[in-house]
């Protein structure tokens, strides 16, 4: 997974530009989608999960609800996140009915998924026997769905690089009776080895996709969508990714300290 922190820029530079008045709401947040620390507009944050919040900063307002039935007032919400949210829902095109109901006219929504037809994707899903993950996402035909149910257009987009972060929780999994049986030999498995197995998915990938041209190495993408967006702009990949919080950095951050965790990383020079 990738920070919105560092892969998301342009997401704080909406987030920076309201002011008190003004209301964003965080859509399948669990903890926080992303530090209120410097942001003046109130934040909402909505999981269908109680136990989600128990992480969560005092800042936000915290709403359990799902996301088809949003419990706020058509056209009042200037910012809508929606940070690797949507490949969780079953519901999905009610839930992208009611983003774009809540949003003003001049509303914003920013929205990252996976790949799902990509390497990080399927073998999350193989390992964790689907993880949560019920919908599967192309770039193209997202970005067609996205502006069809919610009536905003693509402004920005970028690719999300992965770090394989869901393969170092695998040894602190829970010796749980509904844990999954490839989970539990896989949680067996001395730490080391599980911990090289990801550093090696880490740099074998991107070199294989210097060599192959291949995508191997990316979880997803990042999208803004606004109402009167133009043609829509690419911003640069962060290639570089911390291994053990999975915060993205730029290739030319000049450091290989992750800026978020503050751990040291060996890779991120391939």
């Amino acid at each position: 997974m990738v920070s919105v922190r560092y892969n998301g820029r342009t997401l704080y530079d909406w987030l920076l530009q309201l002011g008190a008045s003004d209301r964003a709401l965080d859509l399948a947040s669990a903890g926080g989608s992303f530090s209120v620390a410097e942001v003046a507009c109130s934040v909402i944050a909505i999981d269908e999960d109680p136990g989600a919040f128990l992480a969560a900063d005092a800042v936000r307002r915290r709403v359990v609800a799902r996301l088809e039935h949003l419990p706020v007032a058509s056209g009042t919400i200037d910012l809508v996140v929606c940070n690797h949210a949507l490949e969780h829902i079953a519901e999905l095109m009610p839930a992208l009915d009611e983003i774009g109901r809540v949003l003003k006219s001049s509303g914003r929504l920013y929205v990252a998924v996976p790949d799902g037809h990509g390497l990080c994707d399927g073998l999350y899903r193989c390992l964790f026997e689907g993880g949560g993950h019920v919908n599967r996402f192309r770039r193209d035909e997202f970005v067609r769905l996205i502006e069809a149910r919610t009536g905003l257009r693509l402004a920005r987009w970028q690719k999300l690089y992965s770090s394989f972060g869901y393969l170092r929780g695998i040894p602190d999994l829970p010796d749980a009776p509904d844990l999954q049986a490839r989970l539990q030999r896989l949680r067996r498995l001395p730490r080391r080895a599980i911990y090289a197995a990801q550093a090696v998915l880490y740099a074998g990938t991107r070199v294989l996709d210097g060599w192959l041209k291949t995508s191997s190495a990316i979880y997803g993408w990042a999208f803004w969508f606004e109402r009167s967006a133009a043609a829509a702009l690419e911003n640069p990949p962060y290639v570089n990714v911390c291994l053990y919080c999975g915060a993205g950095h730029p290739p030319d951050s000049g450091t290989r300290r992750c800026e978020v965790c503050g751990r040291r990383n060996r890779w991120w020079r391939i």
